[in-house]
Order: structure tokens, then sequence, then C-alpha cells
């Protein structure tokens, strides 16, 4: 096995598994390029939180997340607040309209989750994790070089 097959591979999944959600996520009406969906399955997970945090969270650029939280706000998905603690921040928080997108996209990350790992033992799994942590680290000590 070339090390380049494991990067193969890895993309694959990665655009089979887009494939299998874009369509899903547009009849929701999200963007999905924009990390819609993301942005409102962690506001659901975690409540309000200043648009640093959200960016970090979603591993979106902070431009990119004005940008998208701009459209999610129009389309009455999300509401800012002023930040209790500092006057140059924003709380990020979901509407009702938008908890209930975002249940919707928890649901379809759901299903995705158990077709991804479907017959896939928990040892398997354990193990594609661990491997999967290595890359990640192996990554991050590049980047920091």
């Amino acid at each position: 096995m070339e090390h380049s097959d494991v990067r193969n591979i890895i993309l694959k999944v990665e655009l089979l598994r887009r494939k299998m959600l874009r369509p899903q996520f547009i009849d929701l009406g999200l963007t999905v390029g924009q990390g819609q969906p993301r942005i409102l399955r962690e506001l659901l997970a975690n409540g309000a939180m200043t648009q640093r945090e959200l960016a970090d969270m979603c591993m979106l650029d902070v431009t990119t997340m004005s940008r998208t939280l701009d459209r999610l706000e129009q389309s009455g998905l999300i509401v800012r607040e002023s930040h209790p603690d500092c006057r140059r921040s924003w709380l990020i928080s979901l509407t009702d309209k938008g908890c209930e997108k975002a249940e919707q996209v928890k649901q379809i990350c759901t299903r995705a989750d158990e077709i991804i790992c479907g017959g896939i033992s928990e040892d398997e799994l354990e193990n594609l994790y661990s491997t999967m942590e290595k890359i990640e680290k192996n990554l991050l000590n590049a980047t920091d070089e």
C-alpha cells in the first residue's frame, strides 16, 4: 500500500459523505458549502456562544462565519444579541425556528452516522478512531512547524 492510498481513501470517503448529505440539507433550505448545518448543530448542542467560539468549533474562518451568520439571521434561524461581558462581541443563539431546523440536521447526521458505521464492529471503530487521531496529530504538528 502506498501512503497516497490513505490520502485518497480519506478524500473519497469525505466526498461520498458530502454527496449523501448535500441533497438532504438542500431540501431543508440550507447552504452546505458555507457550513450552515454544522453551525446549527453546534448551537443546538452547546447553546449560545460568541462568533469566535462558533467559528473555532465549526473550523470556519471568521469571514465565512460572518457571511453565513448574516444569511442564517435573515432566514430567522439565529439571533445575535449583545454579549453582557463584552460590548464588542455578540452572542449567537438559535431561534425557535432554528432549533427545529437544527433538530432536523441532527436527525440527518444521526442517520448518516448509522450508514457510515454500518457493518463495522466496535473494535474496528475504536481502531479507526485511534488511527485518525494519530493522523490529526501528525497534521497539527506539521502545521505548527
